[in-house]
This record gives structure tokens, sequence and C-alpha cells, in this order.
């Protein structure tokens, strides 16, 4: 019989602290199986519950999140969706950054290599916008790995670009563009330039010379971009990766992990940035 305390483990995660905690996340990545079920626990009860979540000032859904992701879990694929489908008071006060940092990775481990429900979430206007353009990220990471598939999701975010899917005002549009960029723009220039020029496109995020830009390059050149790009949100080491994931001080581990995107920011609940402007500038 198993000695893991499944109980006081979720207790311990459940606390607020600045202290990322090595050895119960050591003592949990040991135990995946029998404790899995109580993560994606932790997740529904987001989804279900937010703002009571909110208020109780709790703290395991964020090694939940981290931890499912490693484990590439896909029973805490749909879990994950409701979760970040939740009004945009209760997804800033409980997801703070990591909607716009690191949901894109859990929503691409998590998949089990299906891209329906993360399409289900770009299109749902009911979604926060941020939560959205995540998703959009995340089906660039399937073109990362698998190019094939580029044609799909190329075919699907012009789909979703009328001019009717978001507010004018909303990032989506930005991001949408951006993410056309890092999957090489050549065969969406038209529809880029319609909406650039029915002034949708935020030109403080994305300008047309960015994306004449990322037009000059080859779609190989792009690809490969793109993959050093996903590679980095990815680390190798676990203990790097899950306290990356659940937004603690970097100083803290042995061995930090050097990250090669926008600097992360050091607590765990703070103001978000437009995913736009973040893109738009990763790479160009």
């Amino acid at each position: 019989m198993s000695d893991f305390d499944v109980r006081a483990t979720l207790f311990a995660f459940d606390q607020l602290s600045d202290t990322y905690l090595r050895e119960e996340v050591e003592n949990a990545l040991t135990h995946q199986k029998e404790l899995t079920p109580h993560l994606i626990t932790v997740i529904e009860s987001v989804a279900n519950n937010p703002l009571l979540y909110s208020l109780e000032q709790r703290n395991a859904h964020t090694y939940a999140a981290s931890l499912l992701s490693h484990f590439a879990e896909p029973d805490a694929h749909l879990p994950f969706i409701r979760a970040f489908s939740i009004p945009e008071e209760q997804l800033i006060d409980i997801w703070g950054d990591m909607t716009t940092e690191t949901l894109p990775t859990m929503l691409y481990r998590t998949s089990g290599d299906s891209m329906e429900a993360i399409k289900e979430l770009v299109a749902n206007q009911e979604a926060d916008q941020y939560v959205r353009c995540a998703a959009m990220e995340a089906l660039s990471y399937f073109v990362a790995f698998q190019p094939s598939r580029r044609d799909e999701v190329i075919h699907f975010f012009h789909g979703l670009f009328t001019g009717d899917e978001a507010a004018r005002d909303s990032y989506y549009w930005a991001n949408m563009a951006a993410t056309l960029c890092d999957l090489h723009p050549g065969d969406s220039m038209d529809v880029l330039r319609q909406a650039y020029e029915a002034g949708i496109i935020h030109k403080g995020f994305i300008s047309w010379e960015n994306i004449e830009e990322a037009n000059q390059k080859t779609r190989e050149e792009a690809l490969t971009s793109l993959q050093t790009w996903v590679t980095s949100r990815m680390p190798v080491d676990v203990h790097a990766y899950i306290s990356w994931f659940a937004e603690f001080h970097q100083d803290e581990l042995e061995n930090p992990f050097s990250f090669t995107g926008k600097p992360k920011p050091a607590k765990k609940k703070s103001s978000r940035k437009p995913k736009a402007a973040k893109k738009s500038g990763k790479r160009r």
C-alpha cells in the first residue's frame, strides 16, 4: 500500500505562498496515477464555482494545472477549457498571467492530438478574449510539431476573420494576425489586408510592415522560428517546467529555467498583458 497522502499534498498545494513546493511536487510526480483524478477535481471546482474559489483565496489549481499539463492528461482537457471559460473578474483573480503565459501549452499537451475543442474555444464569443488568443496559439503548436496540419489551421482561421467574431477593439484580431504570421502569412495576405484596411487589427500590436516582413521569410524559416518558440515553452526539466506554470520566483530553484521569451512576472496574480502585443514583438 502506498504511503502517499493525497489529502496532505492537496492541502499543501492549496496554501498561498511564493515558495515552490519542490518536495511535494516530487512526490506527486511519482504518484501520478492516484493523484490525477484529484487534480482534475480541483480544476472542475474552479469551473463549477469560480466566485467561491476566488473568494477563498485557494492555490491548489496552479499546481493541479501544471501537473496535469506535464502529465499530458487528456481527461483534463475539457475541464481546463471550462475552468478558463469563467467570468473575467474571476479569471484574472484565479489564473492571473497563466491565461496568456501557459494556457496554450496546457491546451496543447492535454488535447490528445485533437484540435476540435480548442477550435470551439477560439470561436466562442462568450469566452474571454485572452483565453481565445491562448487557444489560437495552442493551434499553432499543432503546426509546429505536425506541419501537415498547417492548411487545416489556416483554413479555420480564415473562416473566423469576417469582422463579426469579436468587438472591434478586441485583441482577438491582432492576435489572429500575429498567429497567421507565425504560420507564414503568404496565403493569408488578402485576408489580412482586408482586416487591416477595415481597421480591426490594432496597428500598435502588429503593423502592416510587421506582416510584410513576416511574408518575406520562407515558409521553412517561419516553421523553424515557430518550432523554436514552442519548444521554449516546454522546458525539459520538470521542476523548472512546473514552477514556471505555477508562476513562482525562478531564483528559488536550484537550476532556474532560462526562458527565451518575455521575462515571467515575479508574482502569481498580476495584471494581464495584451497577448497580441506580446506575440507581435517576440520574434520580430
